[in-house]
């Protein structure tokens, strides 16, 4: 029965967002092709920041300055409590959630998700962003030029958050 509902939940909603719309004397399609429209617009806008987001990573990851970042990290996060194996994930969360992705599935395919480590990685996943990805999604959708404090107080909050993940996992 559960699966009967959630094959039917997605289709219910477009069905009763297309009625809805029809019985109001909304002209469906070209709302829909409208909205398209400016869906494709707001893409051809943030794809330059995109790309420049992409080719940073890369760089970040194929310059190895997450591993010397980690050894420098180390010492201070483990007398914290924070282990080592989660730094390259703590590190790279807020850039790339392909690249923190990746080091998340590879750390839970060693330690298993039923460890300290794994579910600690998993609720860093679960309650922290892509940072900097998000900021360039929404200020290059608005066209916003001058952030402001928005990306530092986006990464300081996040890096609390995941720092929390991992404190809150050692009390559980």
């Amino acid at each position: 029965m559960a699966e009967l509902l959630s094959n039917a939940a997605i289709p219910a909603v477009f069905l009763f967002i297309t009625v809805t719309a029809f019985i109001r004397g909304v002209p469906v399609f070209d709302t829909f092709v409208e909205g398209a429209r400016e869906g494709a617009r707001t893409a051809l806008n943030i794809l330059p920041v995109m790309v420049g987001i992409l080719a940073g990573v890369a760089m970040l990851n194929g310059s190895g300055l997450i591993d010397i970042m980690t050894g420098l990290l180390q010492k201070p996060t483990e007398a914290a409590g924070v282990p080592r194996e989660a730094l390259p994930l703590l590190l790279i969360r807020p850039f790339s959630g392909s690249a923190s992705l990746g080091l998340f599935a590879e750390q839970i395919e060693k330690v298993g998700p039923d460890t300290f480590l794994g579910r600690a990685l998993s609720t860093i996943m679960g309650s922290s962003e892509t940072v900097l990805y998000t900021l360039a999604v929404y200020f290059g959708a608005a066209n916003v030029k001058n952030t402001r404090h928005a990306i530092a107080a986006s990464l300081i909050s996040s890096y609390a958050g995941m720092l929390a993940a991992v404190f809150i996992c050692r009390i559980i």
